[in-house]
């Protein structure tokens, strides 16, 4: 079996009740990247996962009573979710003696279940009646948990809703070395499923022997997929050839960087903002996209970097310069059963590219008005959006990709001289200096999570991670026909007018360059 190969990795009871492994590249990536911002009081890339849901009030209930019941169906769901994902109680943390990251869970005792029970849902089951909406309150700079913890918001009344449906917004805030993206949403998805039947027969479940959770807890990518422990000289070959040319791709040329407001050194809050597609704009883009043979995230891809070059300063003369970036890979299809499934949503199954994605675009001269007619710019744009899509396949395609992803996180990884040192004591790295926008597409949310499970309706379910850098992070995400793109950001190095204003033009960039407008 392949968790043979990885005996550091497995699960084991180190004492009794108490479980352990060490973390793979994957997950030592996003730890590091927490430890080295511990000192700002934030997590970089915690994970927020968000969902709302609303019931119909019964004839035979009231909007009170029907709130009570779902926080209620909700708990018990959060707490059978500890029984099928235990991993969602689980933490790294630093051992000092053994000079070791683990992640550990504790596991239920029989004699004392009811009190650890209480204790956890206490701590990771959170309802808060601020009268304020889900989105608003993740703006408002909440601090990222140790433990996975859901977020039940009672947001404001509608006038017309008031007395006949109950709203709810849910959260889940994690340490991105617990879950990522894809199994954020997958994770709300199975809790929804539980909460429905809980909340029509709320004694239908009851919880297993204590213990008995263990054998649920998630392995990391290294397991799940297979990934031989050594590397073959060949993809040796192939790792050091990745990178060369990525340190080539920024030798003697410009590279398109993002600007950002230089008042600060310290992350701010991280912070959302989202455009909504209609229906009728979302199918005329799929068809466009579709046309020529490519995806939205292609399509948004090349729009992301020809705003970036439309935010450069303009010289004496038109000069070329490049945006870099990567893919984000959900590796769940190429992991074995059953960790292909939605058993072990609460696991980081992802990969970065190795090779960079390269786009090379013209900046125009300051006395350049036109810059191109429209023939020309959607000639531009369709280049650009090929290269894109050549990119993507090309690592969809690479036999040799989940073998290097681990490679590719290490490379990634910060270095962190001493894993003991204090927060208030680890220096906050410094701002960089260049900064790009990267894109994430979470797909079809819908295939994610139903829209309806039983009378819950669900509704803009989304996902990010925490931006403390001086770039941000566009997200792409289709429901109920709609196309959503959103962006993170820090609120230190950029404004929300200014973000807004970047996805606008991103929107732009895609109407002109496949010609859809009016």
């Amino acid at each position: 079996m392949a968790a043979s190969r990885y005996p550091q990795l497995e699960w084991r009871e180190s004492t009794p009740g108490r479980w352990e492994r060490e973390i793979d590249e994957a997950e030592q990536f996003y730890t590091y990247m927490a430890k080295i911002y511990e000192g700002t009081g934030r997590m970089f890339f915690a994970i927020t996962g968000f969902v709302s849901l609303s019931v119909r009030v019964s004839e035979d209930s009231s909007s009170k009573d029907t709130g009570h019941l779902m926080e209620a169906a909700l708990r018990q769901a959060w707490l059978r979710l500890r029984f099928e994902h235990p991993t969602i109680a689980s933490y790294v943390d630093y051992d000092p003696e053994r000079e070791k990251w683990l992640k550990s869970y504790t596991t239920l005792y029989p004699e004392s279940v009811d009190t650890q029970i209480e204790d956890w849902l206490h701590a990771t089951f959170v309802p808060i009646d601020s009268r304020i909406s889900g989105l608003d309150w993740c703006n408002l700079d909440p601090l990222a948990p140790k433990l996975p913890t859901l977020f039940v918001i009672d947001p404001p009344d509608t006038q017309e809703d008031v007395k006949e449906i109950v709203h709810r917004h849910l959260v889940i805030r994690s340490p991105h070395d617990i879950m990522d993206g894809s199994g954020t949403l997958q994770l709300l998805n199975n809790l929804l499923s539980l909460a429905s039947e809980a909340f029509e027969n709320p004694k239908m479940w009851k919880p297993p022997s204590p213990g008995s959770e263990c054998r649920n807890l998630s392995p990391p990518l290294r397991v799940a997929a297979a990934v031989p422990p050594i590397l073959t000289l060949q993809q040796q070959d192939r790792l050091q050839t990745i990178i060369n040319w990525n340190t080539s791709l920024r030798q003697g040329v410009e590279t398109l960087t993002l600007p950002f407001k230089r008042d600060f050194v310290v992350p701010g809050k991280h912070q959302r903002v989202a455009h909504v597609l209609s229906i009728h704009d979302t199918t005329r883009l799929m068809e466009a996209c579709k046309g020529i043979g490519a995806t939205v995230t292609h399509v948004y891809h090349a729009a992301v970097a020809c705003s970036m070059r439309d935010l450069q300063i303009r010289g004496d003369q038109s000069r070329r310069a490049r945006y870099l970036s990567y893919a984000l890979i959900n590796e769940r299809p190429r992991c074995t059963e059953p960790y292909s499934t939605t058993k072990h949503a609460a696991a980081v199954y992802h990969s970065v590219s190795g090779e960079s994605l390269v786009l090379d675009l013209t900046i125009p001269s300051a006395n350049d008005q036109t810059h191109q007619n429209q023939e020309q710019l959607q000639e531009e744009f369709r280049v650009l959006v090929e290269q894109v899509r050549a990119f993507y396949h090309k690592v969809r395609l690479d036999t040799d990709h989940i073998a290097l992803a681990p490679s590719f996180f290490s490379m990634a990884t910060p270095h962190i001289s001493d894993p003991t040192t204090a927060p208030q004591e680890t220096p906050i790295p410094a701002p960089n200096e260049s900064p790009s926008v990267s894109v994430s597409s979470m797909g079809v949310i819908d295939k994610i999570i139903a829209p309806q499970h039983g009378r819950f309706k669900i509704e803009n379910p989304w996902v990010t991670g925490e931006e403390l850098g001086t770039g941000f992070g566009v997200f792409l995400g289709t429901w109920e026909g709609k196309l959503q793109i959103s962006a993170a950001y820090n609120d230190a190095w950029h404004d929300r007018d200014e973000v807004d204003a970047f996805l606008k033009h991103c929107q732009e960039v895609v109407w002109k360059g496949l010609d859809l407008h009016d």
